[in-house]
């Protein structure tokens, strides 16, 4: 499979990144979109650029926000998934959120691209000494819970519908 590749986000994927967020609402998708970063919560794109970079840098971070690094995954010059890393936890993201969220185009998936998204960002989870790195999931995404594993997740425990998986060990 040809892979694609992550990068940081900029004002070239605009479009890319709209019609991936539009696909992922009109899909009704009943996890949400995970790893865009709360980009709906912007009015603009520009808007949600400049808080990601904010995000990256710790700055004027809102309340319950710990320092995140979004980055997007690029396939055939098109943005066909997000994953949004944080560079530690809070008490909820212990529970619910993880270090990584990830989401892929629908029409993307079962091809590997999840996979090789996480995979990537692991890469960079290690460059910046993130580790042990987990990864949580709804209890019902089973392509979701199969993609951690194929990452090295180990299933760790369940917190209400979320299931826990640690990569590189467990928390220390």
């Amino acid at each position: 499979m040809k892979k694609g590749y992550l990068k940081f986000p900029e004002l070239q994927d605009e479009e890319s990144m709209k019609m991936l967020i539009q696909t992922m609402k009109d899909e009704n998708n009943p996890f949400g979109i995970n790893g865009a970063g709360a980009y709906e919560s912007c009015d603009t794109y520009q808007q949600w650029l400049t808080r990601e970079k904010k995000n990256h840098l710790g700055i004027e971070l809102k309340d319950g926000f710990v320092p995140s690094t979004e980055l997007l995954y690029i396939f055939n010059n098109k943005v066909i998934g997000c994953i949004n890393i944080r560079h530690c936890l809070n008490d909820a993201l212990l529970r619910h959120g993880g270090h990584i969220g990830y989401s892929i185009h629908p029409d993307y998936r079962r091809q590997g691209h999840a996979t090789a998204m996480v995979q990537e960002a692991l890469k960079f989870c290690q460059q910046w000494e993130i580790n042990p790195v987990l990864i949580t999931c709804h209890k019902d995404n089973v392509a979701s819970r199969k993609t951690i594993e194929k990452c090295g997740g180990q299933f760790d425990s369940q917190c209400d519908d979320i299931l826990r998986f640690w990569i590189g060990g467990k928390e220390k």
